[in-house]
C-alpha cells in the first residue's frame, strides 16, 4: 500500500511540476507526508533505498546528496551504485559520512589515479630517470607486441580503495555493512548484467568503473567484468529488489551525448559504451520514486573532468540544499510513525586496529621469482601491520616497474590474524619506446628506446637510447638487484655525445665553431634507501676529443682519456615528473681524474705550443661537482625553486680540457651548470658556484608563468690574482605541461653579455 501511494503521488508530482525548482521541493514534501500518513498503518517501516548513478568525474555530485541525506538524519537502508556512483556508494554503506567523503575526494590526485602511470614519488630511484619520458611505449611479448584489454590497468587507483575500503577488509558479505550494499558490472564476454554483493569490496569497485577500452577488465569467478554502466548505470531496480519501498536516485548522467559535448577520448567511450544502459535507463526512471537529477548543474562538465573537483561537488551540493527540506520532512514523519530504537549517526565508520599477517601468498609470477618479490614487499609473517605500511610496501615492489599490477586480499584466520593474498600481473619484459625532442642547443632529435628486464640473468634491467640529431647521443645501461632486501646493485654504462659549440671571448662574442666529443664506459655499485636516496662508487673510462678548433688563434686537436673513480650521493624526492610543487633533485659527486693519455696537438697561428705554457696540463686531479633543485610548496597553484649548482678541479686549472660549461637553460650537456641568460658553454671554467630563484605559478590549467633570476662567480681557481667573474641573469618564461612534456619558451637577459635571448625546449631532453 505504501508504494502504491507513493507511486501515484510521484505521478501527480511530475504532472504539477513547474520549472522552478522550489515549487517541485514543496509539491514533493507535501506529497512525500500524505503517502506516509496513508501508510501509518503498515506494522514496519518503510525502507529507504539510495541509487548513486555512474558518469565519471560527474558522479562526484553525488556526494552533495550525502551530505543533505546525513544532515536531514535520513537513515538509509539499501544502496546501490553503478561506477563512480558505486565508489562513492561503497565509502557511505561502510560508514564513511558524506563530509568526510568531501574531505577524500578533495585530496586525491585524480591525475595519477586516473592514469597507467604511478606517481613518481613510488618509482624506485634508480627507475626515476627513465620514467614516464616517451611519448609511446610498446610491450613486447616473445617478440609480439602485446595489447591489454584497456590503457589504464589503475594500480594507484586500486591501493588508494583498498586503503579506504580498509575498515570493511573482514566483511565479504556486502549485505551486511553499515548498510547494505551491491554494485553493478559488465560481463564483457555475453554483456550480461553482473551484480556484486560480495567478495573483495576493492575488486568490486574497481570491476564496476572498469570503462570499457579505458581501464583495464576486472577478472572476477572466472569472467571478465567492466563497467556497469555499460548495461545499468542506474540501478533503481537492484534497489528495488532488495526490499527498497522507496527509492531515492541520484543521477548525473545525461544519457547520450550530442556530438558537440564528444571532445576527450573518455566522452566517446562512454558514448559508445553506454548505448543499451539507454533503455535500460527509461525503466528505472519509472521506478525511481524520488528522482534528483543534477544534469543542469553540471552541464559544464563531461566524465573527464577530474581537473574539476571541487566545482562538481559544490554542484551536487547546492542540489542536496534544495533536496534538505524534502529529506528533513521524510526523516521527522518516519521517526514519528515508527520511533527508531537506536539514534542517528552520521559518523559509522567502525574501528579497524592493525593486523597481524599469518602467511603472505604470491600468485602469477612469470618472469620474477617470489624472493625477490618478497624481499622488495619488505613484510614479514608474524608482523603487524596498518593499512598504509601495506599500501607502503606495495608500492615498493611496483616501483621497479616489473609489475603492471599488483592487488592483495586479506582472509581472516582467527582474531586479528589475516593471510595475505597477492596477485601479481608483471609488465612485458621488452619495451620499445619514443620520443620527440627540441631544445635551442640540440635542435630537433628523435629518441629510440629499447628496454629488456631480465636480461641474460634474473631482476635486471637494460636498456639502449638513440638520440638521433645532429648532436646525436647513444646511452647504454645494466642494472642487477642485489643484496637481501634488494636495495642494493651493481651496474654497467656506457655513453656517448657529440656537440656542436661556439668559443666566445671575454665580452661574449661568438668567435669560432667546434665540435666537442665526450664518451665513457663505466661500472658502480650503489646502495638506495627507501625509494628517494641513493649512494654508491663508480669507475670509468673517459674519453674526450675537440675538432677542428677552439679559437682562431689558440687551436686544440685531438683527443685524449682519461680515469675518473668517483663517490656519488642522490636524492630525488620531487612529487610529479613535470613542473613539480615540492620534493629535491639532488646530484653530488666528487673523485679523482688519473690515467691521462692525451693526444691533443696545440698550436698558435699554425705553430705547435707546449700545453703546458698555454694552462692545458694532464696531470692528475681531484673534482667535485653538486646540482640542487628545492621546490618550495605555497599554494595549490604556485611553488618556489631554489636551485644552487657549484663544480670545482682542485689543483688544476686547464683552460680547455676537463673543464665546466656555463649556460643553458635545461642539463642536456655533460659537465654543464646551466645557468639563465647565457647559451650552452658561453662560459668555460674550472670551478663555478651559482644560485637561481624561480618562481611557478600555474595561472591556467597546466599553463604556467616562471620569472628567473640568477647569480654566479666563476674562475675561483684564479683567486690568489683576484681574477674572479662575476654573472647574473634573468628570464622569464611560458611553460605547457602536455604529453609531450614540458613545453617552455624563455625570454632571458645577462649583464654581462648585453643581449636578450630566447631559449626553447619541447619535451624531455635526452
Amino acid at each position: 500500500m505504501f508504494h502504491n501511494c507513493i507511486q501515484s503521488f510521484f505521478i501527480f508530482r511530475e504532472e504539477l511540476f513547474i520549472s522552478m525548482r522550489f515549487r517541485r521541493v514543496t509539491l514533493l514534501t507535501l506529497l512525500l507526508c500524505g503517502a506516509l500518513l496513508v501508510s501509518a498503518q503498515n506494522s514496519h517501516r518503510p525502507k529507504i533505498g539510495l541509487t548513486l548513478s555512474g558518469g565519471g568525474a560527474r558522479g562526484l555530485a553525488h556526494i552533495g546528496i550525502l551530505q543533505a541525506l546525513d544532515s536531514a538524519g535520513l537513515k538509509v537502508d539499501y544502496l546501490t551504485g553503478t561506477s563512480m556512483g558505486s565508489i562513492i556508494g561503497g565509502l557511505y554503506a561502510i560508514g564513511y559520512s558524506g563530509d568526510s567523503i568531501e574531505a577524500i575526494a578533495k585530496n586525491m590526485d585524480w591525475n595519477i589515479l586516473f592514469s597507467n602511470q604511478p606517481n613518481i614519488s613510488d618509482i624506485s630511484y634508480e627507475e626515476k630517470g627513465e620514467y614516464n619520458k616517451y611519448i609511446i611505449e610498446i610491450p613486447f611479448e616473445y617478440g609480439k607486441p602485446k595489447l591489454a584489454s584497456g590503457v589504464i590497468s589503475g594500480e594507484a587507483l586500486w591501493l588508494q580503495l583498498a586503503k579506504l575500503c580498509w575498515p570493511a577488509k573482514d566483511q565479504k558479505d556486502f549485505t551486511k555493512f553499515n548498510i547494505p550494499f551491491k554494485c553493478i558490472a559488465t560481463d564483457v564476454a555475453t554483456g550480461d548484467i553482473i551484480t556484486l554483493d560480495s567478495g573483495e569490496l576493492v575488486t568490486s569497485l574497481r570491476a564496476s568503473m572498469a570503462i570499457p577500452s579505458v581501464f583495464t577488465a576486472v577478472t572476477i569467478d572466472g569472467r571478465k567484468l567492466v563497467d556497469g554502466g555499460v548495461v545499468r548505470n542506474f540501478p533503481i531496480i537492484t534497489a528495488k529488489e532488495m526490499g527498497a519501498d522507496l527509492v531515492i536516485g541520484s543521477n548525473v548522467s545525461g544519457g547520450l551525448q550530442t556530438a558537440d559535448k564528444l571532445i576527450t577520448p573518455i566522452d566517446i567511450l562512454y558514448q559508445l559504451g553506454f548505448y543499451k544502459d539507454a533503455a535500460d535507463f527509461e525503466e528505472a526512471r519509472k521506478q525511481c520514486d524520488i528522482y534528483i537529477s543534477i544534469n543542469k548543474d553540471l552541464k559544464d562538465y563531461s566524465a573527464a573532468s577530474f581537473g574539476s573537483v571541487d566545482s562538481i561537488i559544490a554542484a551536487g551540493q547546492k542540489v542536496g540544499r534544495e533536496m534538505y527540506p524534502v529529506f528533513k520532512h521524510l526523516a521527522d514523519s518516519l521517526n514519528a510513525l515508527y520511533p527508531p530504537q537506536d539514534s542517528f549517526k552520521v559518523d559509522r565508520l567502525p574501528f579497524t586496529a592493525d593486523i597481524e599477517l599469518s602467511s603472505i601468498h604470491v600468485t602469477g609470477l612469470v618472469h620474477s621469482d617470489e624472493k625477490f618479490f618478497k624481499q622488495r614487499l619488505r613484510l614479514k609473517p608474524g608482523g603487524c601491520y596498518s593499512s598504509q605500511q601495506l599500501k607502503e610496501a606495495v608500492q615498493n615492489v611496483f616501483g621497479t616497474r616489473f609489475y603492471k599490477l599488483i592487488t592483495y586480499n586479506l582472509t581472516p584466520e582467527g582474531y586479528g590474524r589475516s593471510r595475505m593474498d597477492i596477485t601479481v600481473e608483471e609488465n612485458a619484459l621488452t619495451y620499445a619506446k619514443f620520443a620527440l625532442n627540441y631544445n635551442s642547443f640540440t635542435n630537433v632529435m628523435a629518441v629510440l628506446n629499447l628496454t629488456q628486464r631480465n636480461f641474460i640473468v634474473k631482476n635486471s634491467r637494460s636498456f639502449v637510447t638513440l638520440g638521433i640529431s645532429e648532436n646525436p647521443r647513444l646511452e647504454a645501461q645494466y642494472f642487477k638487484y642485489l643484496g637481501r632486501r634488494r636495495n642494493f646493485g651493481f651496474g654497467l654504462q656506457a655513453y656517448y655525445e657529440n656537440n656542436g659549440l661556439n668559443f666566445y671571448d671575454q665580452d661574449f662574442e661568438k668567435m669560432q665553431n667546434y665540435r666537442n666529443k665526450y664518451a665513457h664506459v663505466g661500472m658502480n655499485v650503489q646502495f638506495t634507501f627507501g625509494g628517494t636516496m641513493a649512494m654508491g662508487a663508480a669507475t670509468r673510462w673517459e674519453y674526450l676529443k675537440y675538432k677542428p678548433q677552439y679559437s682562431p688563434l689558440l687551436e686544440l686537436r685531438g683527443s685524449t682519456n682519461q680515469m675518473n673513480s668517483f663517490v656519488y650521493f642522490g636524492i630525488n624526492s620531487l612529487d610529479r615528473k613535470i613542473y613539480p610543487t615540492k620534493g629535491m633533485l639532488l646530484d653530488f659527486q666528487t673523485g679523482y681524474i688519473y690515467s691521462q693519455h692525451s693526444g691533443i696537438r696545440v698550436s698558435m697561428d699554425g705553430q705547435p705550443v707546449d700545453p703546458d705554457s698555454v694552462g692545458i696540463s694532464f696531470r692528475d686531479f681531484q673534482h667535485a661537482m653538486l646540482k640542487a633543485k628545492y621546490y618550495l610548496h605555497l599554494n595549490d597553484k604556485s611553488a618556489v625553486e631554489l636551485n644552487a649548482a657549484g663544480a670545482v678541479n682542485f689543483g688544476n686549472q686547464q683552460s680547455g680540457v676537463n673543464t665546466y660549461f656555463i649556460g643553458g637553460m635545461t642539463d642536456v650537456m655533460h659537465n654543464q651548470i646551466p645557468f639563465v641568460g647565457l647559451f650552452e658553454g658561453e662560459a668555460i671554467t674550472t670551478s663555478v658556484a651559482a644560485v637561481q630563484v624561480a618562481w611557478q605559478w600555474e595561472f591556467l590549467r597546466n599553463l604556467f608563468g616562471m620569472p628567473r633570476v640568477g647569480a654566479a662567480v666563476y674562475d675561483l681557481n684564479a683567486s690568489t690574482s683576484g681574477k674572479y667573474k662575476y654573472l647574473s641573469g634573468y628570464g622569464l618564461g611560458l611553460g605547457y605541461s602536455s604529453r609531450l612534456g614540458p613545453i617552455e619558451a624563455t625570454m632571458m637577459y645577462s649583464d654581462q653579455v648585453g643581449r636578450v635571448r630566447f631559449y626553447v625546449n619541447m619535451g624531455f631532453n635526452f
